[in-house]
């Protein structure tokens, strides 16, 4: 199989109130191989959303080697690593970061690559059960709605990479369904998925668990 997210000995501080550094990831490694689902489980506050962060090129770790698709991403400027986000890996948040007084449809349009047709952006959201509110904005959409055009847009540009960070929280049971599938249907496709969550409805659809605490005692 091929990896499509190699990290090696990640290691991250952070600075505390007194300016003291907190160790969070003490040099912990995982790999992805396309079409996996892997789940990184944990508690909040376990370095989830850290390893996530430097998996997307987001933060940069201390020390240790971050790989993407094969490639070195370890110290890629921020035009480069704009640009493999863009064009590598797809990224969902706890929380939608959509463009509120934009719509549905416009959320994902903006984040495409390629120029698309507004029926072709359709055709995506009717996937995630969105086809209705297409031209709602953003604001005016539920909870879960909003995180499955999340999802949508995270998916537009057929990313190798989806990283999710609790993507089900606060979530109904349908829109977490409608989640779950959207992960089975990327990883069926080739994408490599990376779920962070204490959430156990994910033992449904990973291949793999990565629980923190385990990663974290390796180390030790």
């Amino acid at each position: 199989m091929t990896s499509v997210l190699r990290l090696e000995n990640i290691a991250k501080s952070f600075a505390d109130e007194r300016g003291n550094r907190q160790i969070v990831l003490p040099g912990i490694s995982l790999n992805v191989e396309a079409g996996e689902i892997v789940w990184l489980r944990g508690e909040s506050g376990s370095g989830k959303s850290t390893i996530l962060n430097i998996a997307g090129l987001l933060s940069t770790p201390d020390a240790g080697k971050v790989w993407i698709n094969g490639n070195d991403r370890t110290n890629a400027s921020s035009r480069t690593a704009s640009l493999v986000r863009s064009s590598e890996i797809g990224m969902v948040f706890q929380s939608s970061n959509l463009l509120p007084e934009l719509t549905a449809l416009e959320n994902v349009l903006l984040a495409s690559r390629q120029p698309m047709t507004r029926a072709t952006v359709t055709e995506q959201l009717e996937c995630f059960g969105l086809g209705a509110v297409a031209d709602r904005q953003a604001k005016r959409l539920s909870g879960g709605q909003q995180q499955r055009v999340a999802f949508c847009r995270a998916l537009i540009n057929e990313p190798l990479l989806l990283l999710a960070d609790e993507p089900s929280s606060g979530l109904d049971a349908p829109n977490t369904e409608a989640i779950l599938e959207a992960m089975r249907t990327s990883a069926n496709s080739g994408c490599g998925v990376l779920v962070a969550s204490h959430d156990q409805l994910f033992q449904q659809v990973a291949h793999r668990q990565l629980p923190m605490q385990e990663l974290l005692l390796e180390q030790k």
